[in-house]
Protein backbone atom coordinates (compact mmCIF):
# COMPACT_ATOMS: atom_id res chain seq x y z
CA UNK A 1 0.00 0.00 0.00
CA UNK A 2 1.27 3.44 -0.90
CA UNK A 3 1.26 6.20 1.74
CA UNK A 4 -1.82 7.93 0.30
CA UNK A 5 -4.79 9.39 2.13
CA UNK A 6 -8.03 10.11 0.30
CA UNK A 7 -10.20 12.99 1.55
CA UNK A 8 -13.66 12.75 0.05
CA UNK A 9 -14.53 16.21 1.39
CA UNK A 10 -11.63 17.81 -0.46
CA UNK A 11 -12.42 20.15 -3.39
CA UNK A 12 -9.78 18.26 -5.36
CA UNK A 13 -10.91 15.31 -7.44
CA UNK A 14 -9.92 11.81 -6.33
CA UNK A 15 -7.61 11.52 -9.34
CA UNK A 16 -5.88 14.81 -8.48
CA UNK A 17 -5.40 13.65 -4.88
CA UNK A 18 -3.76 10.39 -5.99
CA UNK A 19 -1.54 12.25 -8.47
CA UNK A 20 -0.50 14.81 -5.86
CA UNK A 21 0.31 12.22 -3.21
CA UNK A 22 2.45 10.09 -5.51
CA UNK A 23 4.21 13.14 -6.94
CA UNK A 24 5.02 14.39 -3.44
CA UNK A 25 6.28 10.97 -2.34
CA UNK A 26 8.60 10.90 -5.35
CA UNK A 27 9.93 14.43 -4.94
CA UNK A 28 10.62 13.97 -1.21
CA UNK A 29 12.34 10.61 -1.97
CA UNK A 30 9.86 8.52 0.01
CA UNK A 31 9.37 6.59 -3.23
CA UNK A 32 12.79 5.79 -4.64
CA UNK A 33 13.69 5.73 -8.32
CA UNK A 34 12.89 2.39 -9.94
CA UNK A 35 10.44 1.31 -7.23
CA UNK A 36 7.54 -0.69 -8.60
CA UNK A 37 4.09 0.64 -7.73
CA UNK A 38 0.98 -1.46 -7.06
CA UNK A 39 -1.16 -2.31 -10.04
CA UNK A 40 -4.00 0.12 -10.69
CA UNK A 41 -6.49 -2.53 -9.61
CA UNK A 42 -4.66 -3.23 -6.34
CA UNK A 43 -4.17 0.43 -5.44
CA UNK A 44 -7.78 1.24 -6.26
CA UNK A 45 -8.93 -1.54 -3.91
CA UNK A 46 -6.57 -0.30 -1.17
CA UNK A 47 -7.87 3.27 -1.45
CA UNK A 48 -11.51 2.37 -1.95
CA UNK A 49 -11.79 4.19 -5.29
CA UNK A 50 -12.60 3.09 -8.80
CA UNK A 51 -9.80 1.67 -10.89
CA UNK A 52 -10.30 4.48 -13.43
CA UNK A 53 -9.21 7.03 -10.82
CA UNK A 54 -5.85 5.30 -10.39
CA UNK A 55 -5.40 4.62 -14.11
CA UNK A 56 -5.87 8.32 -14.91
CA UNK A 57 -3.47 9.34 -12.14
CA UNK A 58 -0.80 6.89 -13.35
CA UNK A 59 -1.21 8.05 -16.96
CA UNK A 60 -0.81 11.70 -15.98
CA UNK A 61 2.34 10.99 -13.95
CA UNK A 62 3.74 8.91 -16.82
CA UNK A 63 3.13 11.84 -19.18
CA UNK A 64 4.92 14.17 -16.73
CA UNK A 65 7.90 11.81 -16.51
CA UNK A 66 7.52 10.80 -12.85
CA UNK A 67 6.52 7.22 -13.64
CA UNK A 68 7.23 4.80 -16.45
CA UNK A 69 5.19 1.81 -17.56
CA UNK A 70 6.79 -1.24 -19.14
CA UNK A 71 4.69 -4.07 -20.52
CA UNK A 72 5.14 -7.06 -18.26
CA UNK A 73 6.94 -5.08 -15.55
CA UNK A 74 4.16 -2.83 -14.31
CA UNK A 75 4.44 0.83 -13.33
CA UNK A 76 7.63 2.09 -11.72
CA UNK A 77 9.07 5.37 -10.47
CA UNK A 78 11.17 6.80 -13.31
CA UNK A 79 14.93 6.60 -12.97
CA UNK A 80 15.32 9.93 -14.80
CA UNK A 81 12.99 12.32 -13.04
CA UNK A 82 11.91 15.54 -14.78
CA UNK A 83 13.61 18.83 -14.04
CA UNK A 84 10.50 20.91 -14.50
CA UNK A 85 10.30 24.66 -14.13
CA UNK A 86 7.38 26.32 -12.42
CA UNK A 87 5.50 26.47 -15.70
CA UNK A 88 5.82 22.75 -16.34
CA UNK A 89 4.67 21.20 -13.04
CA UNK A 90 1.59 21.67 -10.90
CA UNK A 91 2.21 22.24 -7.23
CA UNK A 92 -0.31 20.65 -4.80
CA UNK A 93 -1.88 24.03 -4.03
CA UNK A 94 -2.48 24.64 -7.72
CA UNK A 95 -3.85 21.23 -8.70
CA UNK A 96 -6.78 21.26 -11.07
CA UNK A 97 -8.55 18.75 -13.23
CA UNK A 98 -6.68 19.11 -16.51
CA UNK A 99 -8.90 19.88 -19.48
CA UNK A 100 -6.13 20.46 -22.01
CA UNK A 101 -2.67 18.95 -21.72
CA UNK A 102 -0.71 20.85 -24.36
CA UNK A 103 2.79 19.95 -23.21
CA UNK A 104 5.39 18.77 -25.71
CA UNK A 105 5.73 15.15 -24.60
CA UNK A 106 2.13 14.59 -23.54
CA UNK A 107 0.47 11.76 -25.42
CA UNK A 108 -2.71 9.84 -24.79
CA UNK A 109 -3.38 6.14 -24.53
CA UNK A 110 -5.35 6.55 -27.77
CA UNK A 111 -1.98 6.37 -29.54
CA UNK A 112 -1.47 2.84 -28.25
CA UNK A 113 -2.70 0.11 -30.65
CA UNK A 114 -4.04 -2.15 -27.91
CA UNK A 115 -5.60 -4.84 -30.10
CA UNK A 116 -2.60 -5.15 -32.43
CA UNK A 117 -0.14 -5.16 -29.54
CA UNK A 118 -2.06 -7.89 -27.73
CA UNK A 119 -1.98 -9.92 -30.94
CA UNK A 120 1.80 -9.59 -31.15
CA UNK A 121 2.29 -10.32 -27.44
CA UNK A 122 0.11 -13.41 -27.47
CA UNK A 123 1.76 -14.65 -30.66
CA UNK A 124 5.20 -14.52 -29.06
CA UNK A 125 3.97 -15.94 -25.75
CA UNK A 126 2.73 -19.01 -27.64
CA UNK A 127 5.81 -19.22 -29.86
CA UNK A 128 8.70 -19.18 -27.40
CA UNK A 129 9.99 -22.51 -26.21
CA UNK A 130 10.29 -23.72 -22.64
CA UNK A 131 13.77 -22.23 -22.24
CA UNK A 132 12.62 -18.80 -23.36
CA UNK A 133 14.59 -16.30 -25.46
CA UNK A 134 18.31 -15.77 -24.93
CA UNK A 135 19.01 -12.48 -23.22
CA UNK A 136 21.79 -10.17 -24.34
CA UNK A 137 23.08 -7.00 -22.62
CA UNK A 138 22.31 -5.00 -25.76
CA UNK A 139 18.85 -6.48 -26.32
CA UNK A 140 17.20 -9.62 -27.65
CA UNK A 141 18.76 -10.66 -30.96
CA UNK A 142 15.44 -10.92 -32.80
CA UNK A 143 14.48 -7.35 -31.95
CA UNK A 144 17.90 -5.95 -32.83
CA UNK A 145 17.68 -7.66 -36.22
CA UNK A 146 14.18 -6.32 -36.90
CA UNK A 147 15.11 -2.80 -35.77
CA UNK A 148 18.17 -2.78 -38.04
CA UNK A 149 15.99 -3.71 -41.02
CA UNK A 150 13.19 -1.31 -40.08
CA UNK A 151 15.45 1.69 -39.47
CA UNK A 152 17.19 1.01 -42.76
CA UNK A 153 14.06 1.00 -44.89
CA UNK A 154 12.18 3.73 -43.02
CA UNK A 155 14.92 6.18 -41.99
CA UNK A 156 17.86 5.27 -44.20
CA UNK A 157 19.99 4.16 -41.25
CA UNK A 158 23.01 2.07 -42.24
CA UNK A 159 23.45 -0.64 -39.64
CA UNK A 160 23.48 -4.30 -38.76
CA UNK A 161 22.01 -6.00 -35.73
CA UNK A 162 25.35 -5.98 -33.91
CA UNK A 163 25.30 -2.16 -33.77
CA UNK A 164 21.74 -1.84 -32.43
CA UNK A 165 21.25 -1.33 -28.69
CA UNK A 166 17.85 -1.69 -26.97
CA UNK A 167 16.90 0.20 -23.80
CA UNK A 168 13.82 1.17 -21.79
CA UNK A 169 13.48 4.63 -23.38
CA UNK A 170 15.55 7.45 -24.83
CA UNK A 171 16.57 8.77 -21.41
CA UNK A 172 18.20 5.42 -20.62
CA UNK A 173 19.85 5.37 -24.03
CA UNK A 174 21.22 8.88 -23.60
CA UNK A 175 22.53 8.25 -20.09
CA UNK A 176 24.46 5.23 -21.33
CA UNK A 177 25.79 7.20 -24.28
CA UNK A 178 26.97 10.04 -22.03
CA UNK A 179 29.00 7.63 -19.92
CA UNK A 180 30.41 6.04 -23.08
CA UNK A 181 31.36 9.44 -24.53
CA UNK A 182 33.06 10.36 -21.29
CA UNK A 183 35.10 7.14 -21.43
CA UNK A 184 36.03 7.91 -25.05
CA UNK A 185 37.46 11.28 -24.08
CA UNK A 186 34.52 13.48 -25.13
CA UNK A 187 33.94 15.09 -21.74
CA UNK A 188 32.26 18.20 -23.17
CA UNK A 189 28.88 17.97 -24.94
CA UNK A 190 26.87 20.72 -26.62
CA UNK A 191 23.07 20.79 -26.65
CA UNK A 192 20.57 22.87 -28.58
CA UNK A 193 19.44 26.00 -26.76
CA UNK A 194 16.51 26.28 -26.55
CA UNK A 195 16.25 22.53 -26.25
CA UNK A 196 15.44 19.88 -23.69
CA UNK A 197 16.97 20.88 -20.32
CA UNK A 198 16.19 17.53 -18.67
CA UNK A 199 18.56 15.83 -21.14
CA UNK A 200 21.23 18.39 -20.32
CA UNK A 201 20.75 17.34 -16.70
CA UNK A 202 21.38 13.69 -17.59
CA UNK A 203 24.62 14.67 -19.33
CA UNK A 204 25.76 16.68 -16.31
CA UNK A 205 25.03 13.82 -13.93
CA UNK A 206 27.11 11.55 -16.17
CA UNK A 207 30.08 13.85 -15.61
CA UNK A 208 29.98 15.78 -18.88
CA UNK A 209 30.42 19.51 -19.21
CA UNK A 210 27.37 20.93 -21.01
CA UNK A 211 27.20 24.01 -23.24
CA UNK A 212 24.07 25.39 -24.89
CA UNK A 213 24.36 26.34 -28.58
CA UNK A 214 21.84 28.66 -30.29
CA UNK A 215 19.25 27.44 -32.78
CA UNK A 216 17.98 29.52 -35.70
CA UNK A 217 15.74 28.93 -38.73
CA UNK A 218 18.15 26.36 -40.15
CA UNK A 219 18.75 24.44 -36.95
CA UNK A 220 21.77 24.41 -34.67
CA UNK A 221 24.36 27.15 -35.27
CA UNK A 222 27.43 25.11 -36.27
CA UNK A 223 29.78 28.10 -36.09
CA UNK A 224 28.74 28.65 -32.47
CA UNK A 225 29.15 24.92 -31.89
CA UNK A 226 32.74 25.11 -33.14
CA UNK A 227 33.46 28.01 -30.80
CA UNK A 228 32.17 26.02 -27.83
CA UNK A 229 35.09 23.57 -28.12
CA UNK A 230 32.73 20.66 -27.38
CA UNK A 231 33.58 17.28 -28.88
CA UNK A 232 30.03 15.91 -28.87
CA UNK A 233 26.63 17.37 -29.62
CA UNK A 234 23.02 16.29 -29.11
CA UNK A 235 20.66 17.34 -31.90
CA UNK A 236 17.04 16.80 -32.99
CA UNK A 237 17.33 17.31 -36.76
CA UNK A 238 13.61 16.81 -37.53
CA UNK A 239 11.14 19.16 -35.80
CA UNK A 240 13.57 20.48 -33.20
CA UNK A 241 12.23 20.91 -29.68
CA UNK A 242 10.91 23.48 -29.05
CA UNK A 243 11.22 25.55 -32.26
CA UNK A 244 9.99 22.90 -34.68
CA UNK A 245 12.65 23.79 -37.27
CA UNK A 246 14.38 21.16 -39.40
CA UNK A 247 18.14 21.02 -39.75
CA UNK A 248 18.82 22.38 -43.25
CA UNK A 249 20.85 20.53 -45.88
CA UNK A 250 23.69 23.04 -45.64
CA UNK A 251 23.79 22.78 -41.84
CA UNK A 252 23.89 19.00 -42.09
CA UNK A 253 27.04 19.22 -44.19
CA UNK A 254 28.58 21.79 -41.83
CA UNK A 255 27.79 19.61 -38.82
CA UNK A 256 29.44 16.56 -40.35
CA UNK A 257 32.51 18.60 -41.28
CA UNK A 258 32.68 19.84 -37.69
CA UNK A 259 32.57 16.27 -36.37
CA UNK A 260 35.43 15.29 -38.70
CA UNK A 261 37.53 18.31 -37.76
CA UNK A 262 37.27 17.85 -33.98
CA UNK A 263 37.24 14.03 -34.07
CA UNK A 264 33.86 14.35 -32.41
CA UNK A 265 30.48 12.69 -32.03
CA UNK A 266 26.96 13.62 -33.08
CA UNK A 267 24.06 12.12 -31.10
CA UNK A 268 21.09 12.22 -33.46
CA UNK A 269 17.83 12.05 -31.50
CA UNK A 270 15.31 11.16 -34.18
CA UNK A 271 12.19 12.10 -32.22
CA UNK A 272 9.86 12.75 -35.12
CA UNK A 273 11.37 11.24 -38.26
CA UNK A 274 8.65 8.57 -38.42
CA UNK A 275 5.95 11.21 -37.95
CA UNK A 276 6.75 13.30 -41.00
CA UNK A 277 3.53 14.19 -42.83
CA UNK A 278 4.72 16.91 -45.18
CA UNK A 279 5.49 16.60 -48.88
CA UNK A 280 7.66 13.67 -49.87
CA UNK A 281 9.19 11.21 -47.44
CA UNK A 282 11.04 13.76 -45.34
CA UNK A 283 14.77 13.88 -44.52
CA UNK A 284 16.65 10.64 -43.96
CA UNK A 285 18.83 10.00 -40.95
CA UNK A 286 22.06 11.96 -40.68
CA UNK A 287 23.76 8.76 -39.50
CA UNK A 288 23.90 7.31 -43.02
CA UNK A 289 26.54 9.89 -44.00
CA UNK A 290 28.96 9.27 -41.08
CA UNK A 291 28.29 5.89 -39.51
CA UNK A 292 31.50 6.13 -37.47
CA UNK A 293 30.69 9.57 -36.02
CA UNK A 294 26.89 9.80 -35.76
CA UNK A 295 25.06 7.88 -33.03
CA UNK A 296 21.42 7.43 -34.01
CA UNK A 297 18.74 7.10 -31.31
CA UNK A 298 14.97 6.86 -31.13
CA UNK A 299 12.10 5.40 -29.13
CA UNK A 300 8.46 4.38 -29.23
CA UNK A 301 7.39 7.43 -27.18
CA UNK A 302 5.87 9.50 -29.96
CA UNK A 303 4.54 6.47 -31.83
CA UNK A 304 2.85 4.43 -29.12
CA UNK A 305 2.25 6.94 -26.34
CA UNK A 306 2.85 6.03 -22.68
CA UNK A 307 1.60 2.45 -23.12
CA UNK A 308 5.00 1.00 -24.02
CA UNK A 309 8.46 2.34 -23.23
CA UNK A 310 11.22 1.12 -25.52
CA UNK A 311 14.23 2.94 -26.94
CA UNK A 312 17.11 2.10 -29.23
CA UNK A 313 20.37 3.43 -30.56
CA UNK A 314 22.62 2.59 -33.47
CA UNK A 315 26.25 2.92 -32.46
CA UNK A 316 29.73 2.16 -33.77
CA UNK A 317 31.36 -0.94 -32.33
CA UNK A 318 33.58 0.99 -29.94
CA UNK A 319 30.48 2.51 -28.31
CA UNK A 320 28.50 -0.75 -28.35
CA UNK A 321 31.28 -2.42 -26.37
CA UNK A 322 30.93 0.14 -23.58
CA UNK A 323 27.13 0.07 -23.61
CA UNK A 324 27.16 -3.70 -23.16
CA UNK A 325 28.47 -3.07 -19.65
CA UNK A 326 25.86 -0.40 -18.81
CA UNK A 327 22.49 -0.87 -17.11
CA UNK A 328 20.11 0.38 -19.80
CA UNK A 329 16.95 -0.99 -18.23
CA UNK A 330 15.70 -2.79 -21.35
CA UNK A 331 12.17 -4.23 -21.18
CA UNK A 332 11.73 -7.91 -20.43
CA UNK A 333 12.63 -10.35 -23.20
CA UNK A 334 9.02 -11.26 -24.02
CA UNK A 335 8.12 -7.61 -24.56
CA UNK A 336 11.13 -7.19 -26.84
CA UNK A 337 10.11 -10.27 -28.85
CA UNK A 338 6.54 -8.99 -29.09
CA UNK A 339 7.77 -5.67 -30.45
CA UNK A 340 9.99 -7.52 -32.93
CA UNK A 341 6.88 -9.32 -34.21
CA UNK A 342 4.97 -6.03 -34.19
CA UNK A 343 7.62 -4.65 -36.56
CA UNK A 344 8.13 -7.71 -38.79
CA UNK A 345 4.39 -8.33 -39.29
CA UNK A 346 3.82 -4.81 -40.64
CA UNK A 347 1.68 -3.78 -37.67
CA UNK A 348 4.06 -0.92 -36.80
CA UNK A 349 3.93 0.44 -40.37
CA UNK A 350 0.15 0.29 -40.31
CA UNK A 351 0.03 2.07 -36.97
CA UNK A 352 2.44 4.81 -38.06
CA UNK A 353 0.30 5.57 -41.11
CA UNK A 354 -2.70 6.03 -38.84
CA UNK A 355 -0.82 8.24 -36.38
CA UNK A 356 0.56 10.39 -39.20
CA UNK A 357 -2.98 11.03 -40.36
CA UNK A 358 -4.05 11.89 -36.83
CA UNK A 359 -1.14 14.29 -36.32
CA UNK A 360 -1.65 15.93 -39.73
CA UNK A 361 -5.30 16.62 -38.93
CA UNK A 362 -4.54 17.91 -35.44
CA UNK A 363 -1.79 20.23 -36.61
CA UNK A 364 -4.04 21.66 -39.30
CA UNK A 365 -6.83 22.21 -36.76
CA UNK A 366 -4.37 23.85 -34.37
CA UNK A 367 -3.06 26.16 -37.10
CA UNK A 368 -6.59 27.20 -38.11
CA UNK A 369 -7.53 27.91 -34.50
CA UNK A 370 -4.41 29.99 -33.88
CA UNK A 371 -5.00 32.03 -37.01
CA UNK A 372 -8.61 32.69 -36.00
CA UNK A 373 -8.29 33.29 -32.25
CA UNK A 374 -4.71 34.26 -31.32
CA UNK A 375 -4.29 37.71 -32.78
CA UNK A 376 -0.68 38.52 -33.58
CA UNK A 377 0.56 34.99 -32.85
CA UNK A 378 2.33 32.88 -35.48
CA UNK A 379 2.75 29.10 -35.65
CA UNK A 380 6.05 27.87 -37.07
CA UNK A 381 7.85 24.59 -37.64
CA UNK A 382 7.82 21.75 -40.15
CA UNK A 383 4.87 19.36 -40.62
CA UNK A 384 6.09 16.58 -38.36
CA UNK A 385 5.79 15.25 -34.84
CA UNK A 386 3.34 16.23 -32.14
CA UNK A 387 4.21 19.81 -31.25
CA UNK A 388 4.28 23.30 -32.77
CA UNK A 389 6.02 26.53 -31.77
CA UNK A 390 3.82 29.61 -31.45
CA UNK A 391 5.56 33.01 -31.43
CA UNK A 392 3.60 35.49 -29.30
CA UNK A 393 3.20 39.21 -29.95
CA UNK A 394 5.87 41.48 -28.50
CA UNK A 395 5.28 42.37 -24.86
CA UNK A 396 3.39 39.20 -23.93
CA UNK A 397 4.99 37.37 -20.99
CA UNK A 398 4.83 33.69 -21.93
CA UNK A 399 5.53 32.67 -18.33
CA UNK A 400 2.48 34.54 -17.09
CA UNK A 401 0.37 33.09 -19.89
CA UNK A 402 1.45 29.59 -18.89
CA UNK A 403 0.79 30.18 -15.20
CA UNK A 404 -2.68 31.63 -15.79
CA UNK A 405 -3.55 28.87 -18.27
CA UNK A 406 -2.63 26.29 -15.64
CA UNK A 407 -5.07 27.89 -13.21
CA UNK A 408 -7.72 27.47 -15.90
CA UNK A 409 -7.03 23.74 -16.33
CA UNK A 410 -4.67 23.94 -19.32
CA UNK A 411 -1.05 22.79 -19.19
CA UNK A 412 1.18 24.62 -21.64
CA UNK A 413 4.91 25.26 -21.66
CA UNK A 414 6.47 28.67 -22.40
CA UNK A 415 9.62 28.80 -24.48
CA UNK A 416 11.59 29.98 -21.43
CA UNK A 417 11.12 26.50 -19.96
CA UNK A 418 13.31 25.12 -22.76
CA UNK A 419 16.03 27.77 -22.41
CA UNK A 420 18.99 26.63 -20.32
CA UNK A 421 19.19 29.99 -18.54
CA UNK A 422 15.39 30.49 -18.58
CA UNK A 423 15.90 33.82 -20.39
CA UNK A 424 14.59 33.49 -23.96
CA UNK A 425 15.25 36.08 -26.63
CA UNK A 426 11.56 36.16 -27.57
CA UNK A 427 8.19 35.16 -26.17
CA UNK A 428 6.45 31.99 -27.29
CA UNK A 429 4.46 28.92 -26.36
CA UNK A 430 5.20 25.34 -27.33
CA UNK A 431 1.93 23.54 -28.00
CA UNK A 432 1.78 19.77 -28.03
CA UNK A 433 -1.17 18.11 -29.72
CA UNK A 434 -0.42 14.51 -28.83
CA UNK A 435 -2.86 14.42 -25.91
CA UNK A 436 -5.68 16.67 -27.20
CA UNK A 437 -8.21 15.43 -29.73
CA UNK A 438 -8.68 17.43 -32.91
CA UNK A 439 -12.20 18.48 -31.95
CA UNK A 440 -10.95 20.05 -28.69
CA UNK A 441 -7.97 21.97 -30.06
CA UNK A 442 -10.04 25.00 -31.02
CA UNK A 443 -11.42 25.20 -27.47
CA UNK A 444 -7.92 25.00 -26.03
CA UNK A 445 -6.75 27.86 -28.25
CA UNK A 446 -9.78 29.94 -27.30
CA UNK A 447 -8.83 29.47 -23.67
CA UNK A 448 -5.28 30.63 -24.44
CA UNK A 449 -6.66 33.64 -26.30
CA UNK A 450 -8.69 34.59 -23.24
CA UNK A 451 -5.60 34.20 -21.05
CA UNK A 452 -3.53 36.37 -23.39
CA UNK A 453 -6.17 39.08 -23.31
CA UNK A 454 -6.12 39.05 -19.52
CA UNK A 455 -2.32 39.09 -19.35
CA UNK A 456 -2.20 41.95 -21.87
CA UNK A 457 -4.72 43.88 -19.79
CA UNK A 458 -2.66 43.43 -16.64
CA UNK A 459 0.46 44.63 -18.43
CA UNK A 460 -1.36 47.64 -19.82
CA UNK A 461 -2.67 48.62 -16.39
Amino acid sequence: MLPITIDRDSPLSLTAQVESAIRERITDSTLHQGVRLPSSRTLAADLGVSRGVVVQAYEQLIAEGYLRATQGSGTQVATHLPRLGTAGVRRPSELVDVRFDLRVDATSTAFFPEREWLHAYRHMARSIGGTGPRRHPLGVAELRTELAAYLGRSRGVLTGASEVVVAADFAHVFEGLCHALHDLGAGHIAVENPGTPWLAGIAERAGLRVTGVPVDREGIDVEALARSEARAVLITPVSQVPTGVMLSASRRKELLRWADQVDGWVVEHDRDGDLWFGAGSGPLALQRHRTHRVIYAGSTRGLLGPGLRLGWSVVPGVVAKRLSQAQLGAPDALTQLAFAHFVSSGLLDQHIRQIRGTCRARRAALGDAIEEHLQGARMTGVPAGTHAYVALPAGIDDGRVSAEARRRSALVQPVRYFQLDRRPASSGLVLGYGAVRRGRLADSVKLLASVMDEVSGLLAS
